[in-house]
């Protein structure tokens, strides 16, 4: 039987991604290019810092022209690294998350007259570049799953059982840069589980804001294995120094 991947990136937050782990994720989609079926980017791939609340009225911590070189940015060091690698058939989504929101709900509440002009999805030509944009608060499925952001959930310590409790189905969100599983059965249909998972980030563990804080930010993707349709099993790799092994190959 032909098994396919559906390869989930939770929380680039570019320019702060990390750009080692991002190559071997990028090997890893072109070397099993024929069986990558899509791939999610699953919210705040872009930081967004240049126009976020948290910095405006705060002109050290934006950059001269900051946004547009995010933009130049994130097309050349994302979006065209996967574009190249994966075969034409290849479903490729883009979720927004709170972070890309900010453009829609602190600048274009403020500034209506710019909509059309910095929205994402246009700036970035993600449809004519083959990508499907899905608005803030909004889900996909793959492969039985639920693919979702998550700041609709929240966090917390137990934010895979919020989820799964939420959805009520499968599901994968990132938004909390940690892994974490949670399983369940509901009372009437005890036979069908239910599993949450919340998927490690690709970005810096360690942000300037935190100011060195300990945090339990982890760095990695999620791999759905599509075995039957609607069957899948999701791997979860952790990425180390910017490597990582899948079904007995190292990558990075």
């Amino acid at each position: 039987m032909t098994t396919k991947y559906h390869v989930v990136l939770a929380d680039v937050h570019y320019p702060e991604h990390d750009a080692k782990a991002l190559k071997a994720v990028f090997e890893f989609i072109r070397k099993n290019r024929r069986k990558i079926a899509s791939v999610t980017l699953l919210g705040d791939a872009l930081d967004c810092a240049n126009l976020s609340r948290h910095t405006k009225g705060k002109p050290r911590l934006r950059k001269h022209r900051g946004y547009k070189q995010d933009l130049d940015g994130f097309t050349q060091d994302i979006l065209k690294p996967i574009e190249d690698a994966v075969l034409p058939a290849c479903k490729l989504t883009y979720i927004c998350g709170n972070h890309e929101d900010w453009i829609e709900s602190d600048l274009l509440d403020e500034m209506p007259e710019l909509d059309g002009i910095v929205n994402i999805p246009d700036v970035l030509r993600l449809e004519e570049r083959g990508w499907k944009w899905v608005p803030v608060g909004g889900h996909i499925e793959r492969a039985g799953f639920v693919l979702l952001h998550g700041d609709q959930i929240g966090s917390g310590m137990h934010v895979a059982k919020k989820m799964v409790d939420s959805v009520n189905e499968n599901c994968i969100m990132g938004h909390v840069h940690r892994f974490s599983a949670f399983s369940k059965a509901a009372l009437v249909t005890e036979k069908k589980k239910q599993l949450g998972t919340t998927l490690p980030c690709l970005c810096t563990v360690a942000p300037a804001y935190a100011k060195n804080q300990p945090n339990a930010f982890v760095v990695g993707f999620g791999v759905l294995e599509e075995w039957a349709y609607n069957r899948a099993n999701l791997y979860v790799p952790i990425v180390m120094d910017g490597k990582f092994s899948f079904g007995g190959v190292v990558y990075g």
